[in-house]
């Protein structure tokens, strides 16, 4: 346990280096993407432009909240299942260190993401590996997401605390992730922290790009492994882009196996020395990305996370981001209306926490004071049966019944997304089109009934039944009776 709030407390995000500190001399184009940012952001140089109260017109974004973004952190979910599947433990903590680098290749869009509505949550179902994803904002000021997935060969939590500091043509992000992993066949737990910076260079003059650097350091709770992957830090002419490396060493610091290749492409090991079921030399392909044509460089998997099945749409939790307005006015490309909605969203989400005096109970998630979360105090872990009660809405509805029960606890509040109306003329209803209809039926490509593929399909909850185990390092440690 020393051990694990040792790590999680000790690093430090890197200082920018000197000829990147805040620019105050920038001169964009007038009339430019680079002129409208700078005028709504050149008052924030060297700040956190996440809290600092600015409204960002909708038409930056891309359609998606933060809470849809972090669910990219799964996509390749089989390389976890890769893990479960061998009988060495080294061999599996490297398909680890190959999912964990995986989640970065769908960072190469550079359009930030809807900030989420307090309460606002997130659920999606990847068919391939029957994976389920989970997340809840549940905190506003300081920003926390709490995330839950799990298949049938693994859990993954995480806590996320994004800030952000501007430095005038260039955005640094840290992401304060702190993520556990199980592999409950086995037993095994690790947990890990995101490498320290997410820079976004030119995003005011010149051809934008991103890299990240620092370590993703991983470690079993027992002690006995460890994994250090070094994101390498470009240097000014972008020498070095996107490469990381690390190694696997044991208790006793002995390297066992080279970890390398590039965050956006692929990722391999080499072994070092004779592990359980792998000869020194052996060389293995951990994670390799899956190429597609798309001029936004969003994949099938991301462009899924908005699909839902219209008819379906009633039974949709009302805190779900598919029902976000400003979301989903501009996922039709109507940005006005969009942004229009955003005010609307954030001025009443200012009202809501006038009313509750920053007082705020999560629904799915509680804390345990156990592990620490990226905010220094306890680690929101999952603590409800929402897949249980998921699934017997999902027979309800089958069977022609009514499943429209809500969560009272949202209603009325900025997260719940219906029970906004028209104000001065603004549409509340996205206008149907033949190609909304078609998008949302993106999940039955392959033919399969819908009931089974019930991706997106979200379901509801009677007032959130958070009832964890009396012991919350049961609850964190031990999830075998969730899989």
């Amino acid at each position: 346990m020393n051990l694990l709030r040792k790590t999680f407390g000790g690093a430090k995000p890197e200082k920018a280096p000197e000829e990147e500190k805040p620019q105050g001399e920038l001169q964009p184009e007038a009339g430019s993407v680079g002129a409208t940012l700078w005028s709504l952001l050149s008052s924030k140089l060297g700040g956190d432009v996440l809290t600092a109260g600015i409204s960002l017109p909708s038409w930056i974004y891309e359609p998606l909240s933060i809470l849809q973004r972090q669910a990219e952190m799964i996509e390749y979910g089989q390389v976890l299942t890769a893990a479960s599947k061998t009988n060495d433990p080294v061999e599996r903590l490297a398909h680890l260190a190959g999912f964990a680098v995986s989640g970065y290749s769908a960072t190469q869009r550079y359009k930030p993401n809807f900030n989420p509505m307090l309460g606002e949550t997130f659920e999606f179902v990847d068919p391939r590996n029957n994976t389920k994803f989970f997340a809840e904002q549940v905190s506003h000021h300081p920003p926390i997401s709490a995330i839950h997935a799990m298949s049938d060969d693994w859990v993954f939590w995480q806590n996320s605390s994004p800030t952000t500091k501007f430095l005038g043509n260039n955005l640094d992000l840290d992401t304060r992730g702190k993520t556990h992993v199980q592999f409950p066949k086995t037993g095994e737990h690790y947990f890990y922290t995101n490498p320290q910076c997410t820079r976004i260079h030119n995003i005011i003059i010149g051809s934008m790009w991103i890299e990240h650097f620092g370590v993703l350091d991983i470690k079993s709770l027992d002690g006995s492994l460890s994994c250090t992957v070094n994101f390498k830090k470009s240097g000014l002419f972008q020498g070095v882009q996107y490469k990381v490396e690390g190694f696997i060493e044991d208790k006793n610091g002995k390297k066992l196996v080279k970890i390398e290749g590039r965050w956006d492409e692929s990722i391999e090991a080499k072994w070092l020395v004779d592990t359980v079921s792998n000869k020194k030399g052996t060389v293995k392909k951990l994670w390799e990305i899956e190429k597609h044509d798309s001029k936004d460089q969003m994949s099938p998997y991301s462009r899924s996370l908005n699909d839902f099945d219209r008819s379906m749409e009633e039974v949709l939790l009302l805190s779900d981001s598919r029902r976000r307005l400003d979301r989903r006015f501009l996922e039709f490309g109507d940005t006005d209306t969009a942004t229009a909605w955003k005010k609307i969203m954030e001025e009443r989400q200012r009202t809501d926490r006038k009313g509750r005096k920053d007082y705020w109970q999560p629904v799915w998630f509680k804390r345990d004071e156990t592990f620490e979360g990226p905010d220094g105090k306890g680690f929101w872990v999952y603590c409800s049966n929402f897949w249980e009660q998921r699934e017997e809405k999902l027979d309800a509805l089958r069977q022609g019944q009514d499943v429209q029960s809500q969560p009272s606890i949202l209603a009325g509040l900025a997260c719940d997304f219906t029970s906004y109306h028209s104000v001065s003329g603004l549409p509340d209803k996205v206008p149907e089109s033949d190609d909304a209809t078609q998008a949302t039926d993106t999940n039955n490509k392959d033919g399969t009934d819908s009931d089974q593929d019930n991706n997106s399909l979200s379901e509801d909850f009677e007032n959130g039944d958070c009832t964890p185990t009396e012991d919350p390092q049961i609850q964190i440690v031990n999830f075998k009776e969730l899989v």
